[in-house]
């Protein structure tokens, strides 16, 4: 039982922050993903960059003259 607890508390809960906290500064859903990010741990963190680098790569695709750093 503790160690389920340990896994929670160490594992799946960072991950749930860091995964939501990527998706809400890209504006997508912050439940949503930090619920992802908890029942996938590893994987939603991965899932999350890679949905964030295709969003920024076809933002400036449809703005070419825009800087993709100034939001």
């Amino acid at each position: 039982m503790l160690d389920y607890i340990l896994l929670l508390v160490f594992v799946c809960l960072p991950s749930a922050l860091l995964t939501g906290y990527i998706a809400h500064m890209n504006n997508r859903s912050l439940w949503r993903w930090m619920l992802f990010g908890l029942l996938v741990p590893g994987i939603a963190i991965f899932v999350s960059m890679v949905v964030t680098y295709f969003d920024q790569k076809r933002a400036a695709e449809n703005n070419p003259g825009s800087d993709p750093d100034t939001r």
